[in-house]
C-alpha cells in the first residue's frame, strides 16, 4: 500500500531503507515484521508461517500440536509444523520454526484439523499429529501413551457435542 506506484527497484530500496533505520525486521526472504507492531506471541508464528508459505497448506503437528494437547510433557524448542511445501527452518523473533514436508491431500488435512485461534493457523487433531510423527519416525518415545488416550478422548467427545 505503501509503494503502490513505485517501480520494482525503489520499491526495494524503500523496503532496504526501512530495514536499515529499524522499522522493519527482514524474517525470510519477501516477508518483513514492522517493529512497531506489538508481539502477538504464538500467532505470530501462525502469521508468520502462513506468510512464509503463501501457497500451501501449513497446520501445527508433530512434536508441537502434542505438547499443546498434553500428550507430551517437553515444549519442544522449536515450532515443527506441517506443509505441503517444502521443508525449512526459520529463526524469526516469535521463535524458530520448522517445515516439514508432508504429502497428505489437502482434503484430508482440511478435514482433520482446525484453525486454532490462538496459533492464527490450522492445528492438527491428535490422532492426526501422532500420525505425522509416526511417519517421520522420530521422538515416539516423547509421547506418554495413556495421557494421549485421554487427549484422543477428549477430541473426540468435545467433536459429537458440536
Amino acid at each position: 500500500t505503501l509503494f503502490s506506484k513505485d517501480a520494482v527497484p525503489a520499491f526495494n530500496a524503500g523496503v532496504r531503507r526501512l530495514v536499515r533505520v529499524g522499522l522493519l525486521e527482514r524474517l525470510a526472504h519477501g516477508v518483513y515484521l514492522n517493529k512497531a507492531l506489538p508481539r502477538m506471541g504464538l500467532k505470530g508464528i501462525g502469521i508468520v508461517a502462513c506468510h512464509l508459505r503463501p501457497n500451501d497448506l501449513v497446520y501445527l503437528s508433530y512434536e508441537s500440536a502434542l505438547a499443546d494437547f498434553g500428550s507430551i510433557s517437553q515444549i519442544p524448542m522449536t515450532v515443527i509444523l506441517a506443509t505441503t511445501g517444502r521443508r525449512g527452518r526459520y529463526s524469526t523473533p516469535y521463535g524458530d520454526i520448522e517445515f516439514a514436508h508432508t504429502s497428505r491431500r489437502h482434503a484430508e488435512i482440511l478435514r482433520r484439523s482446525v484453525f486454532d485461534e490462538r496459533w492464527g493457523m490450522r492445528v492438527a487433531e491428535p490422532t492426526l499429529a501422532y500420525e505425522d510423527l509416526q511417519r517421520v519416525r522420530r521422538n515416539l518415545h516423547m509421547v506418554d501413551e495413556e495421557m494421549h488416550a485421554k487427549v484422543v478422548a477428549e477430541w473426540q467427545q468435545s467433536a459429537t457435542e458440536q
